[in-house]
């Protein structure tokens, strides 16, 4: 996760950053990444993830004996969840643009106005019928001709298995990141794509002379921009890589908070 400086408090007048449609693999995968660039996210999931009608999930990496789809969807909904994304069951049965970003409606009435939304579910889409023609045109990476609408998983035509849904997920949400980056941090196009989510050992960026860094603002900042400006991106972007580096006694404290929740999660599978 990134600490970003000068965030909190500056939501917009919408309830949320994005809203996620679909509680599925690509979806939850989209939360997780969005919850932990801190943007206020939540999953709407109405029940319907295609990985419901497989009956043991036997080809994600990292389960080599293969994990009931009902245990892994409990697994990525808490992980989700522990980044900070709100997870709530909710079909949703309307998708409409309004002036600073759209407005969900579910069947049983609530209606919930985002920044931007993230469709992932493919079964019951029929709330993108506003869309439809825009939806012919989608990038490789999600995002639509409608500025703040992206798609993932199958009905982004990712191969029909969990794990490209979930990886198309993650690349989704990338996406959303490094728009928020560009479009409401203004940050300059390199600096907002030069944007991953991992960790790091601790000082693995720390323990540099940032010559590299400098580089890249040499050669990429704006003819505009003043010494300050310059200044100030180094700073928001040597903040934002020292935030990667972990230091031993975090590392082994979040290894063993992983290995409870896999256990729990395990312990619970019944035969």
């Amino acid at each position: 996760m990134v600490e970003k400086e000068g965030t909190e408090g500056e939501r917009t007048a919408s309830n949320r950053d994005v809203v996620i449609v679909g509680g599925g693999a690509s979806g939850l995968s989209a939360a997780v990444f969005l919850a932990r660039y801190r943007l206020d996210t939540l999953v709407l999931d109405g029940g319907t993830a295609a990985i419901r009608q497989c009956v043991h999930l036997e080809n994600y990496l990292g389960f080599p004996g293969g994990i009931p789809p009902e245990t892994f969807l409990a697994m990525s909904r808490e992980q989700a969840e522990l980044a900070g994304a709100e997870i709530t069951d909710g079909m949703v049965v309307a998708a409409e643009k309004t002036d600073d970003g759209f407005r969900v409606t579910t069947q049983d009435g609530r209606e919930v106005e985002t920044n931007r939304l993230v469709a992932a579910s493919v079964y019951d889409a029929e709330y993108l019928s506003d869309f439809e023609a825009e939806l012919e045109s989608v990038e490789h990476d999600g995002k639509t001709p409608v500025p703040g609408l992206y798609v993932t998983g199958w009905l982004g035509e990712a191969e029909h298995q969990a794990i490209v849904s979930a990886g198309d997920g993650a690349r989704t949400a990338l996406a959303l990141v490094r728009d928020v980056r560009r479009e409401d941090e203004e940050l300059w196009d390199e600096a907002a794509e030069h944007y991953y989510d991992w960790t790091v050992e601790e000082g693995r960026y720390s323990g540099t002379n940032w010559e590299w860094l400098d580089d890249l603002i040499a050669e990429h900042a704006p003819e505009s921009a003043t010494p300050e400006n310059r200044e100030r991106m180094k700073e928001r972007l040597k903040h934002e890589y020292t935030s990667l580096e972990m230091d031993d006694e975090e590392r082994v404290k979040r290894a063993e908070r992983g290995r409870n929740l896999v256990r729990k999660h395990v312990e619970e599978i019944e035969p």
